[in-house]
């Protein structure tokens, strides 16, 4: 007599739990799929299907970084132009199209720099209305910093004048830098000020105060988070390399220049 015995009803089951463990690939299928039926929708024109078809794909697989980047280009294409309207609040972060668009660039950069940020250079359509405006200008320049491209920290400093300092519960002072390498000081509606002299040392940027000792600054990009704290964007800062605790004031630091413009503190 036989001494095999054929597998009883309650052990398949666990036999295909087996089986889907044994084919790595297969749990991430369904992300992948609506994914590519996203951009196959959105080759097409069909962008209000392609946008559901992504968002799809980021609920199952939040880090999917393509289709970040393909529901930038949909969010764009779907909303753009909106921002022109009497009723767009720009400071409602969760509705303006334009953060929400640079947040999943930006989270797109950081989980696959090398491959998606030469996507987003090359692209001429799905982000054509992004890349013209100021804002995204601004958090490419963060971009580069942080991907360290050629002329890093000293070209960006170089075609950055405008800073921008705020504490909280504070008024805002702006802060520029003079092609006469003058600091100029403004806080609004109050006219402007000389606030001392800037120069570059490499890609350190060397500060001297109308008051004070020179100190050295560098160019740094952090995350802006809103929503939050569930969305971000890359913005500049420049910071002083060694933080003097008797600084005060915008001297203290640091200095934003990012997609954010205006006050919406």
């Amino acid at each position: 007599m036989s001494s095999f015995l054929p597998p009883s009803r309650v052990s398949l089951p666990l036999l295909a739990c087996l089986a889907w463990m044994a084919l790595p690939g297969l749990a991430q299928a369904k992300d992948t799929d609506s994914n590519a039926l996203g951009f196959k929708a959105y080759e097409k024109g069909d962008y209000k299907k392609a946008h559901g078809l992504f968002e799809k794909a980021l609920k199952q697989n939040p880090d999917n970084a393509y289709a970040r980047l393909n529901r930038a280009r949909t969010t764009t294409l779907l909303n753009k132009g909106k921002e022109e309207v009497g009723t767009f609040d720009y400071c409602d972060y969760g509705s303006n199209w334009i953060f929400r668009a640079l947040a999943d660039l930006s989270r797109a950069v950081e989980l696959d720099r090398a491959v998606v940020l030469p996507k987003i250079d090359e692209d001429a359509k799905g982000l054509k209305a992004l890349k013209a405006r100021s804002e995204y200008k601004k958090w490419r320049k963060a971009v580069s910093v942080l991907a360290g491209e050629a002329g890093g920290a000293e070209k960006v400093i170089r075609e950055s004048p405008e800073w921008l300092f705020q504490a909280p519960r504070d008024i805002p002072v702006f802060i520029t830098l003079k092609p006469d390498k003058k600091i100029i000081e403004s806080r609004p509606p109050e006219d402007e000020k000389p606030a001392g002299q800037w120069s570059l040392k490499g890609e350190q940027l060397m500060f001297t105060p109308e008051k004070g000792k020179p100190a050295a600054w560098k160019v740094i990009t952090e995350k802006y988070a809103f929503n939050e704290g569930q969305d971000f964007f890359f913005e500049l800062q420049l910071v002083p390399v060694d933080a003097e605790t008797s600084a005060s004031g915008w001297l203290s630091g640091p200095l934003r220049m990012g997609p954010l413009e205006g006050d919406c503190e």
